[in-house]
């Protein structure tokens, strides 16, 4: 499954990951500066074959992608579905390609590809509350509602306490922010 978009007149990619993308992928999720937004600070710790197991395990319900710019990977995405409702994350692991609305474009796509073509009803994430950037582009820009806020409800790896913010959007509010 690939996923094909312009934005600032560059041509992105969003492909479904395969096991080639294994040691792509351990290197970032091991990678401490690209995981501490999520509670890891040291990096998930993981071998390429937990990581290969991700991407190929017959009983998961949902996928791995990995993002491309001008076909240079820079980031990755996945989601996890239950019934017509898909839990999404990502990471724009390159930072050159950081706050320059890619994510937001990206995420945009997605959410189309989702509610068309995977018949979701519902999109929802969650973020880590200090996550600022995250919360802006989910609420500002694509229009997400904050449903909930669990505060330190979790601790990281080197046992700093966190809160952790949900959204979510309909198909319905989604489409009726695009007209």
């Amino acid at each position: 499954m690939e996923i094909t978009l312009t934005h600032n007149g560059k041509n992105l990619l969003i492909k479904q990951a395969t096991v080639d993308d294994a040691s792509l992928l351990l290197s970032w999720w091991n990678n401490g500066e690209i995981m501490a937004h999520a509670g890891f600070p040291l990096g998930l710790k993981t071998t390429l074959e937990k990581v290969k197991d991700s991407i190929t395990r017959a009983d998961k319900k949902g996928d791995i992608f990995i993002i491309y710019c001008e076909n240079i990977p820079i980031g990755e995405m996945s989601y996890k579905e239950d019934g017509n409702v898909f839990d999404f994350g990502i990471k724009i692991c390159n930072k050159t390609f950081q706050n320059g609305g890619y994510g937001t474009a990206i995420l945009d796509r997605f959410f189309e590809f989702l509610f068309n073509k995977k018949n979701a009803e519902k999109i929802t994430c969650n973020t880590n509350l200090n996550n600022i950037r995250a919360q802006f582009v989910y609420e500002e820009k694509l229009k997400m509602k904050r449903v909930k806020t669990l505060y330190n409800n979790w601790t990281n790896q080197i046992g700093e306490l966190f809160s952790t913010t949900f959204f979510e959007i309909t198909k319905d509010e989604y489409f009726n922010n695009k007209k």
